[in-house]
């Protein structure tokens, strides 16, 4: 029996993980900004590259979660995302050798299978770190990771590009990485597990259990499908604006790299951190903000997003992108909360693996993929502004992100209910399952 962490520990350990994520992104999304650089370099065309940022990375992204995550999950999940981490950075450095279109596809096929193992693994992690009621708030904490990341990926690739090269830029986000997993890996503990399951013995579960369980769940599937299409809208978007940027108003990749990145920072980093709390304090009340919120989020950023995309100047559209960050950020607490609600303990790994494999494979590897294609199409037929028409009839898919997280509130409350009558029914203390919300 593992001793119970402090909370100072706790947070160490949340610190630590928040920095994995930091690195997740912040790998992942730095080809973002040197895509003019490399285009240039490589005479890539805008298909190319979609396939690249998209499919390539997201394809085995999600096929190779949910099997790494399992094994991450019985095998020892620190030990195992520290290998990730060095494993994916390895990756990173290895694009920056890269001379040809095939060999960039291999490495980001390579950094996709590493990055694989982050959120799932992390999730389950930090399910076992946090109590249930402070979730929500810490998922979004955990979140803002990929806003930094990101941000450091555009100001810190932009500038590097322009000193020492796109190159020499991936190797330097290696390292920072590579320094990060043999941190982790020589300090953090594996806690222990959360939950009656575990205390009892149990042992992992089937696949097709969790599977069969998740689907049983109608509020977790509509879920998913809200998911699914925020994946493609802001993968698609945002694996192009920096590309965008530099076309529609004629700026620099190192301007672009810096204004865009604070955008996002200023609007991305409070939307998590607030996102999260304004959840955990509605979700007290009822259950169904879960759902509502995120749902009421993505109503607010359709008309900013397409504002942004059609703004006639750089200043307007980097400020409504702002705003337009703080809205789609402040969504990603409750909506992994929600995924998470009514999984037992030792399905926690599995259902987040599972649910970026859907949405992976249909949000991060279509989105980008999408985007230049269409691009690429409008272009053939003398399209002056093909990009710019590709993203505003991608950041229309988000009313498939609304629509589904509506239909989901009565499901999750009937669900709540449903799952409080078992727990009396059975004499288990609904303490050591999910905590019972007001407003159910």
């Amino acid at each position: 029996m593992k001793p119970a962490v402090t909370s100072s520990y706790a947070a160490y350990a949340v610190l630590l993980l928040f920095l994995a994520n930091v690195a997740n992104y912040g790998q992942r999304m730095i080809v973002s900004i040197l895509l003019p650089a490399i285009q240039a370099d490589m005479a890539l065309s805008d298909a190319q590259l979609g396939v690249m940022m998209g499919g390539g990375f997201a394809l085995f992204y999600a096929l190779t979660g949910v099997p790494l995550a399992r094994f991450a999950d019985r095998n020892g999940r620190v030990v195992w995302l520290s290998i990730a981490i060095l494993f994916w950075s390895t990756a990173t450095g290895l694009f920056g050798l890269t001379r040809s279109f095939v060999q960039m596809l291999a490495a980001r096929i390579a950094l996709g299978v590493g990055e694989s193992v982050c959120i799932p693994t992390s999730h389950s992690l930090l399910a076992d770190y946090v109590s249930t009621e402070h979730r929500p708030f810490v998922l979004g904490l955990h979140s803002t990771g990929a806003v930094l990341g990101a941000t450091m990926s555009l100001i810190l690739g932009g500038y590097l590009e322009m000193r020492v090269g796109w190159r020499h830029a991936m190797t330097y986000f290696a390292l920072s990485g590579c320094a990060l997993a043999v941190l982790m890996f020589a300090t953090l503990r594996e806690p222990s597990r959360r939950g009656i399951a575990v205390d009892a013995g149990a042992s992992a579960v089937a696949l097709r259990e969790v599977v069969g369980h998740l689907l049983s769940l109608r509020s977790y599937v509509l879920v998913v499908v809200a998911v699914c299409f925020g994946m493609l809208v802001e993968f698609g978007l945002n694996q192009w604006l920096p590309s965008y940027y530099v076309r529609q108003f004629a700026l620099s990749v190192s301007e672009v790299g810096f204004r865009y990145g604070m955008a996002v920072a200023f609007g991305g980093v409070p939307g998590s951190i607030l996102g999260g709390l304004i959840a955990t304090y509605l979700i007290r009340r009822d259950i169904r903000w879960l759902v509502w919120f995120p749902a009421a989020m993505y109503m607010v950023a359709l008309p900013l997003g397409l504002s942004m995309l059609l703004a006639h100047s750089a200043n307007a559209a980097l400020t409504l992108n702002g705003f337009y960050s703080f809205a789609i950020f402040a969504t990603n607490g409750a909506l992994w909360a929600a995924c998470f609600v009514h999984v037992p303990t030792l399905m926690r790994a599995t259902t987040s693996a599972v649910t970026l494999l859907v949405a992976g494979v249909t949000g991060l590897a279509v989105g980008p993929a999408l985007v230049g294609a269409i691009s690429g199409a409008l272009s053939a037929q003398g399209g002056g502004r093909a990009l710019q028409s590709s993203l505003v009839i991608i950041e229309s898919l988000v009313v498939g992100v609304i629509v589904p997280l509506l239909l989901a509130a009565p499901y999750l409350r009937r669900e709540s209910q449903d799952r409080i009558r078992m727990e009396i029914r059975n004499h288990i203390p609904a303490s050591s399952q999910v905590q019972p919300m007001k407003g159910l």
